[in-house]
């Protein structure tokens, strides 16, 4: 495909897509870059998601301090995805096309949540000085609504500027390379690539940078210079120490942020090192946030400290753990049920391990369904271990609380991991639906890129519902007993336990439901009506056997996981039974990732014959 249209006028070309360089300058180091930048970016979504939990389900952390907290570290998770994940595919790929649409998406998005950054730092530094410099009326002058209008105005009040500024870098006349010398659309490296002088485009850049960067400095530092006056006057040694120390995290988050975006963007275009561009980009984009978590969580002991209150009514108490009453009802069974649960855990292990081996390592096996194949199995280990490791440590110790934090967070994992095997099983389904209705165009719709494109789609687009629903869930009250019966913190056994009337929360579960699960299986279904009419127009009986044949271990999967998913999540709360509940979470969470292997390696003559020829090297 042509990179460049002509236009008509001379040395100039209407660009339709970019190549962000990357890293391609060091080749011999793309595979440790791409584990490296993996590992920081898991890093990233785990720690910011866990101070999200924590400030939204810890009683001693619903202040205004630690809603911009929490607020502040789910900026840095939409921060880093706009850039990371593009980041780890052209590592992957080594192929860093982006089309011109995209590249202007990624800039807007980018240049959205880093404004939002600095303004949001700057109401946490305002927060703090009503808080030290006008302690009595701190209450009346930071209450609920304030901190919601000041995070909205936050989100909300950059959207003009950035949207006119990426407009306007957008629109001048891009000639000669094509070539973005960095690994993300950003505005230094575009500016570059424009015609002629750019001296208007980048006096435009100051004036917002000003705007939205260096106008809230300003107000940080004034903040700051009236909170150290504040606290200097303080008598006391120890409150001077426990003023600063609820500053201190704030302060080096300040500086590491603005110091950074401060260089970045007030050089002038002539002055910026490619080099240099890249490596303060990597700091306040990747760096910056993987510090906040470990800054704000190691200088904060009401983050690192495990809170415990007493019951502040009588009929409503405030849990801080819960007890999983697993198979507590059979204690005779309880060695063999360790025992079995042991064996299916190591052998779901251990068979999807192989077929993800031998998806990786068969040459035979390099196409997009035995690709899809290999994530769902790498799928179905981490759902297991979600579920199983605890449920066989409960069985061993006889000891089964679980803390809210662990558990809501066992609940996110299990949703997402559920989320992206609904989501991966469609993508599974529209492959066959190409390669059976569509074989001639196969290779070209299904290439490497848009395999890579719809599995990262498939295990990221469904965690933001699920973590929104489990923050939803978890920010009921919960009254009476703490005692869940099942095998792993469930959302039907959860809602059991919530105070009042549930009516929302379960209407906010059906609307995922549908989101997640509903969906996608119509659309694996439309794609089965069309498979099957198509195979059927075959004139052999054979070709119609070959092509039912590529289909039939995955229909089979749809139905088992679909059909006891769909059943659990879409029944409402009062036609719950635990039994009935926990049979058929058992299907779900085990015996569905136990067959997936017999189903798909037993019934697919490619899957035997690579892991004979891995047996057999």
């Amino acid at each position: 495909m042509e990179n460049r249209l002509k236009t008509g006028i001379s040395n100039v070309t209407e660009l339709v897509e970019f190549v962000l360089l990357g890293f391609s300058d060091i080749p011999n180091l793309h595979w440790t870059l791409f584990g490296i930048f993996l590992v920081i970016y898991l890093t990233i979504l785990m720690c910011n998601s866990i101070i999200i939990l924590v400030t939204r389900i810890d009683s001693a952390l619903q202040t205004p301090m630690y809603f911009f907290l929490g607020n502040l570290s789910f900026l840095e998770i939409c921060y880093v995805t706009v850039t990371m994940p593009r980041m780890l595919m052209d590592l992957l790929t080594q192929k860093g096309n982006i089309s011109f649409f995209a590249c202007a998406a990624q800039m807007f998005f980018f240049l959205t949540f880093g404004s939002s950054e600095c303004l949001l730092l700057t109401v946490m530094a305002y927060d703090r000085y009503v808080a030290i410099c006008n302690p009595l009326h701190y209450p009346l002058i930071m209450n609920h609504k304030v901190c919601v209008q000041l995070v909205t105005v936050s989100w909300i009040s950059v959207f003009p500027f950035v949207i006119g500024q990426t407009c306007q870098i957008f629109s001048l006349p891009f000639c000669g390379s094509n070539t973005i010398n960095h690994f993300f659309c950003d505005i230094p490296p575009v500016l570059k690539l424009a015609c002629g002088d750019t001296l208007v485009n980048e006096f435009v850049v100051y004036i917002i940078a000003v705007a939205i960067v260096m106008v809230p400095f300003l107000l940080i530092v004034v903040s700051y210079g009236k909170i150290i006056s504040s606290i200097l006057k303080l008598s006391s040694a120890k409150g001077r120490a426990k003023a600063f120390s609820t500053c201190s995290s704030h302060l080096i988050v300040v500086v590491l942020f603005y110091g950074t975006a401060t260089i970045n963007y007030t050089q002038l275009k002539s002055n910026q090192s490619e080099g240099v561009g890249k490596l303060i980009s990597l700091f306040f984009t990747v760096l910056i946030p993987t510090l906040n978590p470990i800054i704000y969580t190691l200088r904060n002991k009401d983050i690192t400290m495990q809170h415990k209150e007493k019951p502040p009514e009588a009929n409503l108490t405030e849990l801080i753990e819960f007890v999983l009453l697993d198979f507590a009802d059979v204690p005779h069974l309880r060695w063999l049920l360790f025992g079995l649960f042991s064996v299916i855990y190591i052998a779901i292990v251990m068979s999807n391990g192989i077929i993800f081996l031998i998806t990786k390592l068969d040459p035979a096996l390099q196409t997009p369904m035995y690709y899809f194949l290999g994530n769902f199995s790498f799928l179905e280990i981490c759902y297991v271990s979600v579920t199983l490791p605890r449920m066989l440590m409960n069985l061993w110790t006889q000891r089964r609380t679980i803390s809210l934090v662990a558990c809501a967070t066992q609940m996110c994992c299990i949703l997402v991991l559920g989320a992206t095997e609904c989501f991966l099983l469609t993508v599974m389904a529209y492959d066959r639906y190409v390669a059976i209705c569509n074989p001639l165009h196969y290779p070209l719709v299904m290439n490497h890129k848009i395999c890579i494109q719809l599995v990262a789609g498939s295990w990221i687009s469904g965690i933001p519902v699920q973590v929104g629903q489990t923050f939803q869930i978890f920010s009921v009250s919960f009254c009476g007993s703490n005692l869940i019966d099942h095998f792993f913190c469930d959302i039907p056994p959860i809602l059991k336990l919530a105070c009042g009337d549930t009516f929302v929360s379960e209407m906010l579960v059906y609307i995922a439901a549908v989101l997640i699960a509903t969906i996608p299986f119509l659309l694996i279904l439309i794609s089965y009506s069309k498979i099957i009419s198509t195979v059927l127009q075959l004139p052999s009986a054979t070709s119609r056997a070959k092509a039912f044949s590529t289909c039939s271990s995955h229909l089979i999967v749809v139905a088992l996981f679909f059909g006891s998913a769909v059943i659990t999540y879409l029944r409402p709360k009062h036609s719950h039974s635990a039994g009935i509940d926990k049979v058929l979470s058992l299907f779900y969470t085990i015996v569905t990732p136990m067959f997936n292997p017999m189903i798909y390696s037993l019934r697919n003559k490619d899957v035997i014959m690579a892991l004979r020829r891995l047996l057999y090297k």
